[in-house]
C-alpha cells in the first residue's frame, strides 16, 4: 500500500501538498489535486485512519450498538445510520449484543443485560469511537449506564432514564389513533384489538392512542373488545374466534405476525377479510404486501429513525448542538390495502 511520501514523488509536489488534497483542504490548484488524486488510486493508497485521529484527536468513527442484529428493525436503522456517515465522511464500528436470541422477549436478566451493555461501551470507547449510537430491539427504557460522562450516546428505537441522553423513536400513540380514526372514517364503531403484552411500552401507547381516537368520535371504550397476545402468529389465530364473537367487524392487530394469525384463522373458516371483516396490522413487514388479502399495516419510519439519530450525533461531535427536545418523535405511515379496502357498511 502506497504512502504519502510515494504519492509525492510520483506527482512532484511536496508530503504537505499531498496532505492538503486527501485531507479536502484549500490551498492547491485543481491541476495539481487532480494529479494527486490519479495518483493516490494508481498507488492503491488507503489513509490511515488511526494515525489521522492521533493528529487530529478524532476519529471520524461511530460506534453502533444493536440489542439483536436478527430483529426486524435494525437492518433499515443501521442503514439509516450508514447513509447518514456517508454524507458527512464518517465510518463506523457495528457491535451485536444478541438480546433477542438469549433472552427472546423476556423483560428479566437486568444484571445480565446491563453488563453486556456495558462492556459492548467500553469495547467501544476503547476503539476511539467519537460517539456511540445504541439501536434497541424494542421501545424500551435503557437503565443507567456506567459510561464516562463525557460520552456521546444517543438512543435509537429506545430511550434512557438519563433524559440528558438523546433519544429518537416513533409515536407509538399517534400511529394507534390515526389507524382508529382511519376505520371509524370507514363505518367501524366496533373495532377489536388484538394487544400485545400487557406490559409492553408498544402495547399500552397504542391502546391510548386508539382510546384517544375513540373519545374524539364519542364512540364508547368497549374493553371485551380487547385481547391481549404475545406478538406471536399463534396467539393471533387462538384470539381472532374470541373478537369475531363479540360482532366486531374491524380488527386492529398490534403487529403483523398476530395480524397474519388472524387471517390464517379467517381464511381457514370461510371468512373474507376485506370483505367480512376488515384487518390491519402493525410493523408493515414483508409478508403484509404479499398475502392474500394483502394486509393493510403500519409502515414504521425505521430508516428515518438511524438518519435522524447520526444526524444527532454527528451534530453533538462536530458543533457540540443538542435539540432542546432531546426526545425524537417521528411520525408513521398507514399503508392500506385489500385488508380495509371496503367500508363498514360493504362489510
Amino acid at each position: 500500500m502506497a504512502t504519502i511520501k510515494e504519492i509525492s514523488q510520483c506527482v512532484g509536489v511536496s508530503i504537505a501538498t499531498v496532505s492538503k488534497v486527501l485531507n479536502n483542504q484549500k490551498g492547491v490548484s485543481k491541476e495539481t489535486e487532480k494529479a494527486v488524486l490519479a495518483a493516490a488510486k494508481k498507488l492503491n493508497y488507503r489513509p490511515n485512519l488511526y494515525a489521522r485521529h492521533l493528529k487530529t484527536g478524532d476519529s471520524k468513527t461511530l460506534g453502533i450498538i444493536a440489542e439483536d442484529l436478527t430483529v426486524f428493525n435494525t437492518p433499515d436503522i443501521i442503514d439509516g445510520i450508514g447513509v447518514c456517515c456517508e454524507s458527512r465522511s464518517y465510518h463506523y464500528i457495528l457491535g451485536n449484543l444478541r438480546f433477542n436470541k438469549q433472552f427472546g422477549h423476556s423483560v428479566g436478566h437486568g444484571q445480565k443485560k446491563s453488563r453486556l451493555v456495558n462492556d459492548m461501551v467500553e469495547q467501544m470507547l476503547s476503539k476511539q469511537v467519537d460517539g456511540i449510537i445504541y439501536i434497541g430491539c424494542h421501545s424500551h427504557s435503557l437503565a443507567t449506564l456506567s459510561i464516562p460522562k463525557d460520552t456521546r450516546f444517543v438512543c435509537a428505537y429506545c430511550y434512557s432514564e438519563d433524559h440528558s441522553i438523546p433519544a429518537v423513536i416513533y409515536d407509538d400513540c399517534e400511529a394507534a389513533r390515526n389507524v382508529t380514526k382511519m376505520l371509524l372514517s370507514k363505518g367501524h364503531s366496533k373495532i377489536g384489538i388484538v394487544a400485545g403484552v400487557k406490559d409492553s411500552w408498544h402495547t399500552n401507547n397504542r391502546l391510548l392512542g386508539v382510546q384517544e381516537a375513540l373519545y374524539e368520535h364519542a364512540v364508547p371504550y368497549n374493553p371485551h373488545f380487547i385481547r391481549y397476545g404475545d406478538w406471536t402468529r399463534d396467539l393471533g389465530y387462538q384470539l381472532a374466534p374470541e373478537l369475531l364473537k363479540e360482532g366486531v367487524t374491524a380488527i386492529f392487530a398490534m403487529n403483523d405476525l398476530m395480524a397474519m394469525g388472524v387471517l390464517d384463522y379467517c381464511n381457514q373458516h370461510d371468512i373474507e377479510v376485506g370483505k367480512d371483516v376488515a384487518l390491519i396490522g402493525f410493523d408493515n413487514r414483508e409478508i403484509s404486501s404479499v398475502c392474500r388479502p394483502a394486509l393493510s399495516s403500519v409502515a414504521l419510519p425505521l430508516f428515518e429513525i438511524g438518519h435522524t439519530a447520526a444526524s444527532v450525533m454527528l451534530d453533538l461531535i462536530e458543533k457540540g448542538e443538542k435539540n432542546e427536545n432531546n426526545q425524537i418523535r417521528l411520525s408513521c405511515a398507514i399503508i392500506e390495502r385489500e385488508s380495509t379496502a371496503l367500508e363498514a357498511q360493504d362489510i
